[in-house]
């Protein structure tokens, strides 16, 4: 049933955010790629939903490489960075509106990565800002049911980011989009 799906995935994710601590976090992850890889997962739900995922690169390094992106290396988990990513992308599209997109982009300098996750969706309410990384804080009480998810998504993005010695930001305008800010250093050592 419906409930059980529910509850598997619930005891999943908290399993999940018991299990951050002891991820390893010496992968090294391309960075590319691995945004290709959330989006490609992603693109069926961004389909059904009408939504246009968009990746961006920005000038990455030096601009004097022929292929400016390929040495856009990350030490870290690759479960939480790809988990991360795939939160802050899906809650995009879910809280979204027909026709609508989601931009992420994504740029470097010499010491950090800088991601951007933009969208034209239904925004966040100013006074709950404050909350959305709380577990199980749900924005909108009345579509929980029908979005689905567990509440954890923005807890365990913002613990992987931390965990990462990142830090998340986030600016939104109620009925016209979010951007989730997130810069993390690219030498990390656990």
């Amino acid at each position: 049933t419906e409930q059980n799906e529910r509850l598997t995935r619930l005891v999943r994710t908290l399993l999940d955010m018991s299990e951050l601590q002891s991820v390893a976090r010496n992968d090294k992850i391309e960075l590319h790629s691995l945004i290709e890889e959330v989006l490609t997962d992603l693109e069926p739900l961004a389909q059904e939903k009408n939504v246009e995922l968009i990746q961006k690169t920005q000038n990455l390094r030096d601009e004097k490489a022929e292929n400016k992106t390929a040495d856009l290396i990350l030490t870290g988990s690759d479960i939480l960075i790809y988990r991360m990513l795939y939160n802050l992308v899906e809650n995009a599209i879910k809280y979204n509106k027909p026709g609508g997109w989601v931009h992420v982009t994504l740029n470097a300098d010499h010491q950090y990565f800088y991601l951007k996750v933009e969208d034209s969706g239904i925004g966040i309410p100013e006074d709950s800002l404050e909350h959305i990384y709380e577990r199980f804080y749900r924005v909108d009480k009345s579509h929980s049911r029908e979005i689905g998810g567990t509440g954890l998504g923005l807890a365990i993005t913002r613990n992987a980011v931390l965990m990462h010695r990142g830090a998340i930001k986030v600016f939104s305008t109620e009925g016209e989009g979010t951007i989730f800010n997130v810069r993390i250093p690219l030498n990390y050592i656990a």
